[in-house]
């Protein structure tokens, strides 16, 4: 009776270790998942500071995810996205070459962003749970709605391949009819009338095929 209870005490004990290894072995080896990468820390912004960057608005929590700060230096404009990781279509910084507005939205529905393109006066508002692409009727102020999406990143000149100019680049989100949503993993590029044109996997390649303002 003893020896039979030695063996069934011997044989758990090397079965939770057995367990135990295999768990660790999946931690280690596993790679982690590529949509997500490390954010900014502070001393990315002391860098920055230190360098003539200069702090305009800190959002503590910027569409309800992660703290967010804008920087300023001459015509240029950076945004550090700050948390435990970030999404890698945002990434840990957003760098931008031209003036946009910086004021964040006080209440939702707010706008948060003008742009000139080729004459035509088009405005962002935060919403809820998106961001809105808007045209301003020209005489009557009035606002025609583009596009709705989870984030209206940035208009472009052209891009090749592309036969429709001007255009604009957003990320999409896309909800389960039940509850939940699968994480965007490309960029959608959209002509100003609001038509998918293209995708894009990431920044880098928006930037080698497309003339960004």
């Amino acid at each position: 009776m003893n020896t039979l209870k030695y063996r069934y005490k011997k044989f758990f004990k090397y079965f939770f270790l057995s367990i135990v290894s295999l768990v660790t072995l999946i931690a280690v080896f596993v790679p982690e998942d590529p949509a997500w990468i490390d954010c900014s820390d502070e001393s990315d912004l002391y860098r920055y500071v230190n360098n003539g960057w200069k702090v305009d608005k800190v959002i503590k929590d910027y569409k309800g995810e992660y703290p967010r700060i804008w920087l300023s230096k001459i015509d240029r404009i950076k945004a550090l996205n700050f948390g435990s990781r970030c999404y890698y279509l945002e990434g840990a910084e957003l760098n931008f070459s031209q003036a946009i507005n910086l004021i964040a939205a006080e209440k939702y529905g707010d706008v948060i962003e003008r742009h000139v393109i080729n004459g035509d006066e088009y405005v962002i508002t935060q919403e809820v749970t998106y961001q809105e692409l808007w045209k301003i009727i020209p005489g009557t102020n009035e606002k025609k709605s583009i596009k709705k999406a989870f984030s209206i990143e940035r208009f472009a000149e052209e891009c090749e391949m592309i036969g429709d100019k001007p255009l604009f680049i957003a990320t999409i989100k896309e909800y389960y009819f039940s509850g939940g949503w699968a994480e965007p993993r490309h960029l959608t590029i959209f002509d100003l009338k609001g038509t998918k044109v293209g995708i894009a996997p990431d920044w880098e390649y928006v930037e080698q095929f497309c003339e960004l303002y």
